[in-house]
Order: C-alpha cells, then sequence, then structure tokens
C-alpha cells in the first residue's frame, strides 16, 4: 500500500517536472560549475597572501583538490581510460568515490578547526574513525569502487549538513551584534546548508528513483547542477570577503 502510495507520488511530482524542466540539457551546461568552482579557487589564494586563519587556507586547498578531481573524472571519462597502454572501463565512479571520504571528512575538520565552533573538535574523536570505518565496509563489502557510493554521500551530507547548522545556531546565539554578510564564513556555511539540504534527500531516494522513475531522477540531478554552481558561487563570494578576524567561542 504505502509503497503504491509513495510510486504515485513520486509519478505526480515527476509529471510536474517535466512540463518545467527541459530534458534535452546540452552537454557543457553539466559543466558550467567548473567556472565559480576554479574561479573560487584563484581567487582563495588570497587566504595565504594576506595570512587568513589556517582553516581557510585548507579550504582553499580543498577547493583546488575538488577541482582537480573533476577535471580528472572528467578527462578519465573522454580520454584517459583509453590510451596506448591501457583499456579500461569508461566509469570515472571509481574516482568520486575515492574522493568523496576526504571530501566530507574535510568538511567536518574545517568546522572543527575554527576557533568559535571549538565544541566539534571533541564530537571529531569520535565522528572521524566512525565515519572511515564505514566508508572502508561500505566500498569493499556492501556498495563496491565500481557503482556510486550513495550510503558513504548520505552519511557525509548528513556531517557537512550537521557542520552548518551547528554555525548557524551558533551565530543566532551569539550575544554581540556582527554583520554575518562580511564573513567568509557566513558565506561558506551558506553554501554547505543550500546545496546539502536538496542533495540529502536526493541520494537518499536515488537508488529507489532509478527503479521507478530514470527520467525523474535526471531531472533532479540536474537541478543538483545548478545547486552545485550556487555553492561555488557562495564559495568565491566568502573568499572575495575581507580577511576574517579571530573570534572566541560563545
Amino acid at each position: 500500500m504505502w509503497a503504491h502510495l509513495v510510486h504515485r507520488l513520486a509519478m505526480m511530482i515527476s509529471d510536474v517536472i517535466n512540463k518545467t524542466v527541459h530534458f534535452g540539457m546540452p552537454k557543457f551546461v553539466q559543466f558550467l560549475y567548473l567556472i565559480p568552482l576554479f574561479a573560487c579557487a584563484i581567487v582563495s589564494i588570497k587566504a595565504f597572501t594576506q595570512k587568513w586563519l589556517s582553516p581557510y587556507r585548507l579550504f582553499s586547498l580543498f577547493i583546488w583538490a575538488s577541482g582537480c578531481t573533476e577535471l580528472f573524472a572528467v578527462g578519465w571519462k573522454l580520454y584517459f581510460h583509453k590510451t596506448g597502454y591501457w583499456d579500461l572501463p569508461q566509469s570515472n565512479l571509481w574516482i568520486y568515490n575515492l574522493w568523496i571520504v576526504p571530501q566530507y571528512l574535510f568538511y567536518f575538520l574545517f568546522y572543527a578547526k575554527l576557533p568559535e565552533l571549538k565544541s566539534l573538535r571533541v564530537m571529531s574523536r569520535v565522528v572521524i574513525p566512525l565515519y572511515l570505518v564505514f566508508c572502508v565496509v561500505n566500498m569493499v563489502f556492501i556498495q563496491s569502487i565500481s557503482t556510486l557510493n550513495t550510503y558513504t554521500i548520505v552519511i557525509g551530507n548528513l556531517i557537512a549538513l550537521l557542520s552548518s547548522v551547528i554555525y548557524f545556531v551558533n551565530e543566532v546565539n551569539r550575544r554581540e551584534y556582527i554583520r554575518v554578510t562580511d564573513q567568509p564564513l557566513f558565506w561558506i556555511s551558506l553554501g554547505v546548508f543550500t546545496f546539502h539540504t536538496v542533495s540529502l534527500p536526493y541520494f537518499i531516494l536515488m537508488n529507489y528513483l532509478n527503479l521507478i522513475n530514470v527520467k525523474m531522477s535526471l531531472t533532479l540531478l540536474h537541478i543538483l547542477i545548478f545547486l552545485n554552481i550556487l555553492m561555488y558561487s557562495f564559495y568565491l563570494i566568502a573568499f572575495l570577503c575581507k580577511r576574517p578576524f579571530h573570534r572566541t567561542p560563545t
């Protein structure tokens, strides 16, 4: 009964989306997120030249690592999978499966290293080893490296989302007035929160959607591409801000 109702609801939502979203998305649109990504990477160099706090310098390296991973993943699918020395599967899912583990761990470590969020440091001693163990078990015994590790992504989404929510709660409870829109951390957290709020339910339901309605699943993926652009644009704004100052915990 419930499965039938969920299926009918998914079909209704799909019909609405089909009328408002164009499925014939040009291939170049799928890579538009690379523009704000590398723009952010270039601008983020100021975190080193202006001697920003270490978490922001690490975030700059994280952006560069993200950009290099994306280029390698795209290059693998187009060219690198087949050369004069090897002929391997075209799928680049193994690249993303290996990258998502340090990617989501970084988000948590970034927030944990901030002076104003010291409470997360205690949590990191438990969260980090548990997440690493889960990632390895999932990749080796459950979903394998050749298929998208959605379980790992879901847990990683929860970690990133929780970290950004803790920041916003911390700001709401802060006693002294501060203009948060002038702070890089606000824009980084806004990007993290905006993207993962939508990607979390998508990856929870993705396997089910692929079974009942692949077209709808692809449509929602296009929405995530747009949110990816938005997220990296927020990161870019963060590094266009002035140098962040040291703030004490509330």
